[in-house]
């Protein structure tokens, strides 16, 4: 049915027989008559395909194309063209290993500001028919069932493991490698969230934000991994809503910082098209779980402009300049503190300056001082630290 439709669609962008050598992208044919136009969802490109070929009901699970020959078909009844098989995941081994990687590659890459859950994560390799059964598991605490992945969160209460929390992600067998690698970072990051949320952030934090949050994990992961066609992908898809393109967006103006602490604490259920910088408007947890409040009132902290009672103890000033705090030295992986932001090498951050950010970019970080490169100016800026 979903083929039948395609092709009605495609059928009002069908080519007249051109005079060249194109070959059909299905059986290899030349091209002769009416020629199909259909979109590869691997790669997004568009493939020409014969009227023979336009007649076939047999579709890839990866690609949507049709199948003439040489497919590989799973026991769920998916079907698999064989350049797609070539890089499926199915073996259960295969499909653990890379899970622990992507896990290493979170921690190694959200070092300064996540700690994902490991040892108390199970990964297990589904087929479709599984996956659509763990829809039907009622009673779960916290669930995210996504087209590719699943995880059920819960938080032990039992005497011998009390406030232990317990994930179990199943993810889809036969996606590519790079698509693999970016629902398991999706997944992990909800396991994460379930962590480290406060109760009340949980109940005020939309749908679409929480899963925007994943996907820009993965977005990230994705890119470290120069996995280019994964994060057009990822950009392509509608399920959030938006939400990942906002998300990136304050990645790149904000830093991931601030998008993680608004996660927690944040004062919008969603991000806001029209007002990104709204990203900045928290509300402190008090010791007891709560929003701070003082004088009875609860504070809402807008990171730009903070505005205390006079009674309160006031916040320590921003400085006016860029100033060299301190240095973690690594000779592998050496991080800087420059006025409210940590960096490392070649990363690019908004630092808070006075009553306004200054966007950089870290070149180098050495035992005493930082080469950083301001937006906007032509030559490097060197930082040091103070004398002792």
């Amino acid at each position: 049915m979903r083929f039948a439709l395609a092709l009605i669609i495609f059928a009002l962008l069908a080519l007249p027989a051109r005079a060249d050598t194109d070959h059909c992208a299905v059986c290899g044919g030349a091209l002769t008559g009416t020629i199909f136009v259909l979109t590869d969802k691997v790669t997004n490109e568009k493939k020409q395909i014969c009227h023979d070929c336009s007649l076939l009901t047999e579709i890839c699970f990866a690609c949507g194309l049709p199948l003439k020959a040489n497919y590989t078909k799973l026991p769920d009844g998916r079907l698999l063209c064989a350049r797609d098989a070539s890089n499926a995941i199915l073996n259960e081994d295969e499909a653990k290993q890379l899970c622990s990687e992507v896990n290493e590659a979170l921690d190694r890459l959200f070092s300064r500001f996540l700690t994902f859950p490991d040892a108390n994560v199970q990964t297990v390799i589904i087929d479709r028919v599984h996956l659509l059964e763990l829809f039907k598991l009622p009673g779960n605490d916290y669930q995210c069932p996504v087209v590719l992945g699943y995880i059920q969160s819960e938080l032990n209460q039992s005497q011998t493991h009390q406030n232990q929390f317990k994930h179990r992600i199943s993810l889809l067998s036969a996606l590519s490698r790079a698509e693999f690698k970016a629902v398991c970072a999706h997944e992990f990051t909800h396991a994460w969230l379930f962590e480290n949320l406060p109760p009340q952030r949980k109940n005020t934090l939309g749908h679409d934000a929480n899963e925007g949050f994943c996907e820009l994990v993965a977005y990230l992961l994705m890119d470290a991994q120069h996995e280019e066609d994964q994060m057009k992908a990822i950009r392509r898809n509608n399920y959030t809503r938006g939400q990942i393109d906002l998300f990136i967006e304050a990645e790149r103006r904000y830093g991931f910082n601030e998008i993680a602490e608004w996660m927690k604490y944040g004062a919008d259920g969603v991000l806001n098209p029209a007002d990104l910088n709204r990203i900045r408007n928290i509300e402190t947890p008090s010791p007891t779980g709560g929003p701070t409040v003082l004088g009875g009132t609860s504070v809402l902290v807008n990171r730009g402009s903070l505005s205390l009672p006079t009674n309160s103890t006031p916040k320590a000033p921003v400085p006016a300049t860029l100033v060299l705090r301190g240095i973690s030295w690594n000779q592998s992986h050496p991080l800087a503190l420059i006025n409210n932001r940590t960096l490392g090498v070649n990363e690019r951050a908004r630092v808070r300056v006075g009553d306004t950010n200054v966007a950089l970019r870290c070149l180098a970080i050495r035992t005493n001082s930082v080469v950083v490169q301001i937006e906007g100016r032509a030559e490097p800026q060197v930082l040091s630290l103070p004398e002792p």
